[in-house]
């Protein structure tokens, strides 16, 4: 391959991976001091039937009040973005919108069982909150990053695992 065709094919390379972007999360500047972020690898597990899974590259941002957390593919596009304030929740994913009053009605909507999202944030701070149903394993997210976190009760059960960026 010549010198030029080979430049020429970095940049159209170049130009078609930054389309496939998703912007991201990260706090800036103008961002509020306040806002946490975190962002990593998550997998959910949803014992249905079928069962059910989601794994997917993640950047949350904000705090259980108000905040977004970013669900990412491999090659870095979009699978949703979930948006949260008192009284509102709402969930993109492509041309589908849904809309909850709190994270827990829409995701329970859309999965069948309600995500901890309160408990999720203390827990990423390193504090065990109870959740009803919940049991947390916090013992390697010092070290290695890693939560786990299992719902028994009520049905379906279900399993979350977060390995966090370092």
């Amino acid at each position: 391959m010549t010198p030029g065709l080979w430049r020429w094919c970095l940049v159209i390379s170049a130009v078609w991976l930054a389309g496939c972007s998703t912007p991201s999360l990260r706090p800036t500047a103008s961002t509020s001091a306040a806002a946490t972020f975190w962002s990593g690898r998550l997998v959910l597990e949803i014992d249905h039937s079928p069962p059910q899974n989601l794994s997917a590259q993640f950047e949350l941002l904000g705090s259980e009040q108000q905040g977004e957390l970013l669900l990412l593919s491999p090659l870095g596009t979009s699978l949703g973005r979930l948006r949260w304030q008192p009284g509102l929740a709402q969930l993109d994913r492509g041309d589908q919108h849904w809309q909850g009053e709190s994270v827990q009605e829409l995701t329970e909507q859309l999965t069948g069982t309600a995500m901890p999202l309160g408990a999720l944030f203390e827990w990423l701070d390193g504090r065990a909150r109870s959740e009803a149903g919940w049991q947390v394993n916090l013992e390697q997210l010092q070290s290695l990053g890693r939560l786990t976190a299992e719902r028994q009760q009520p049905e379906p059960q279900a399993r979350l695992k977060l390995q966090l960026d370092r």
